[in-house]
């Protein structure tokens, strides 16, 4: 999920990420980073910056309750099958080592009393149990081969973004848990493939697929990566979802634009 982008002899690339990902693949970010001389990224991943994330996410007064909403058989099959695991993904170690539970509270203990949008993280994320975040292994990277590195985001903008993830979309998503085999193989599939079309075409009812994620930040996100890609020899790393909007904007600024497969 890799996209070149040339205007006028300067060269940038556009990378489209998993959040959440299996795999770590240090070797081949490496070598992309070390392309560049600015990485860009969606929001601060300083060790600060997550915990005001967790502090916010767990400040759910007024917030509706994802846990009283959820079909009880559904919250039944999901304390079934995630109550057993005995770890949790490595890159949200963050906050969900913050929620001990047992068995036989597991939904509760992780989604009771916090924001809707962390609610679903909490669980997608220890249902999938990938180890790796592509965003932040780049962003370690980065840092480690000491490059220049810039938030396109605000904390508080991303906050603002994700309270606004419709919660109809959410519990609709919670509710279709005997489907999330089949999302996270599909998922996984086309982003390995490098299939931009196939991949968004099966995930639309993804929570994050929604008005305040994708139409009102994509415009955003787009003005100030371009600042950086004007100059050339950068690298913007954005979730995959943003990534055919984005692509749409610099190919109407007359960029030319290749995908790179490896």
């Amino acid at each position: 999920m890799l996209w070149r982008l040339e205007k006028k002899g300067k060269i940038s690339y556009l990378a489209g990420t998993a959040h959440f990902y299996p795999f770590r693949i240090e070797k081949a970010l490496t070598q992309l980073i070390q392309r560049v001389e600015t990485v860009l990224l969606e929001g601060p991943m300083d060790p600060e910056s997550m915990a005001k994330v967790v502090r916010y996410g767990q400040q759910a007064e007024g917030a509706p309750s994802l846990y009283d909403a959820i079909d009880p058989i559904v919250k039944k099959e999901i304390n079934r099958q995630l109550g057993q695991r005995s770890s949790l993904p490595g890159s949200t170690d963050s906050y969900l080592q913050l929620f001990p539970f047992t068995p036989s509270d597991f939904l509760e203990a992780h989604i009771g009393g916090v924001r809707p949008w962390m609610a679903f993280f909490a669980l997608w994320s220890t249902y999938l149990d990938w180890k790796h975040s592509i965003d932040m292994e780049a962003y370690q990277i980065a840092l480690k081969l000491g490059k220049k590195i810039r938030f396109l985001e605000t904390l508080e903008e991303q906050f603002k973004a994700m309270d606004g993830i419709p919660f109809e979309r959410i519990l609709d998503y919670v509710n279709r848990f005997e489907h999330w085999k089949s999302y996270k193989n599909q998922f996984l599939n086309y982003f390995i493939e490098g299939d931009l079309e196939k991949l968004m075409s099966r995930t639309p009812r993804f929570p994050t697929r929604c008005e305040s994620i994708l139409d009102h930040r994509d415009p955003m996100l787009f003005k100030r990566i371009k600042v950086f890609f004007e100059q050339g020899d950068a690298i913007a790393f954005l979730g995959i979802s943003h990534i055919p909007e984005i692509k749409k904007l610099f190919f109407q600024e007359d960029y030319k634009i290749s995908q790179e497969i490896s």
